[in-house]
């Protein structure tokens, strides 16, 4: 599948949700002219730019993005979309993980197997015990109970120190490395955040959220870069751009300088 049809299968996934460009513009932040940019295919050779903002579209209608963004860019023969399941209404853009990572079922069910176990074990530790059984004294009478008196010389547990209130001062960053802090202002905020060759997020800032990040080179994709506020290395830097919202930065230490 070549770029026209993966354009053509996000106009019809969008369709068959019963939404309209403005309809997906105002949830992912992108422009109308760029969506229907990538409806029609978009350019030949799409850079780094142009294919965030596709896999923000086909993540955003239901599709998966690496497909998309791939047959866009001519490298994924096919781009997958089941037109006889009913349409569902895609998910707003957010930080938060709904499902579960499946290391922490697998986690949940070893813990629960192991109290089992344990609980298993103490069983059978207390019917196997032999317990002592009351003496019988003459006449067919119980005895008394002989409860085993204190020593005296028993001391009191000593209480542990209390312990010390750990340092929470942030130090100065890594030789080398610049730490970057992004927050919304009055509005929220669309960010895909690359640290020296990795994203390491992508996703939707609300006013009161933030998100820090370190490295030595760092690019940055902004959807509303003149409601994001940019601190350096602890340095308030102000807004990303006084009249801009759709822009990439790029930030680096000395030491990672070009």
């Amino acid at each position: 599948m070549d770029h026209k049809e993966a354009g053509t299968a996000l106009r019809d996934k969008r369709v068959s949700l019963r939404m309209s460009l403005e309809d997906v513009a105002r949830a992912t932040l992108l422009r109308k002219s760029v969506l229907q940019s990538l409806e029609e295919g978009g350019p030949p050779e799409p850079n780094g730019f142009f294919k965030s903002y596709a896999r923000r579209y086909a993540e955003y209608v239901g599709l998966n993005g690496d497909d998309v963004v791939g047959a866009l860019a001519g490298s994924t023969p096919c781009v997958a979309v089941d037109s006889g399941v009913a349409p569902v209404q895609p998910a707003k853009l957010s930080r938060s993980v709904t499902t579960a990572p499946a290391y922490r079922k697998k986690r949940s069910l070893a813990s629960a197997v192991m109290i089992v176990a344990v609980a298993l074990v103490v069983a059978v530790v207390m019917l196997s015990k032999t317990w002592p059984g009351t003496p019988v004294v003459p006449g067919g009478q119980d005895g008394p109970s002989i409860t085993p008196s204190a020593p005296s010389n028993t001391q009191a547990p000593s209480l542990p120190a209390t312990p010390s209130v750990p340092d929470t001062t942030t130090g100065s960053p890594t030789e080398g490395e610049t730490t970057l802090s992004f927050a919304p202002t009055t509005q929220r905020a669309w960010l895909e955040i690359t640290v020296d060759g990795s994203v390491v997020f992508s996703g939707v800032l609300r006013p009161g959220d933030s998100t820090q990040v370190a490295g030595g080179y760092v690019v940055v994709n902004f959807g509303n870069a003149m409601y994001t506020r940019v601190t350096i290395n602890g340095v308030d830097k102000g807004v990303a751009s006084p009249d801009k919202t759709v822009m990439t930065l790029e930030y680096s230490s000395p030491a990672h300088a070009p």
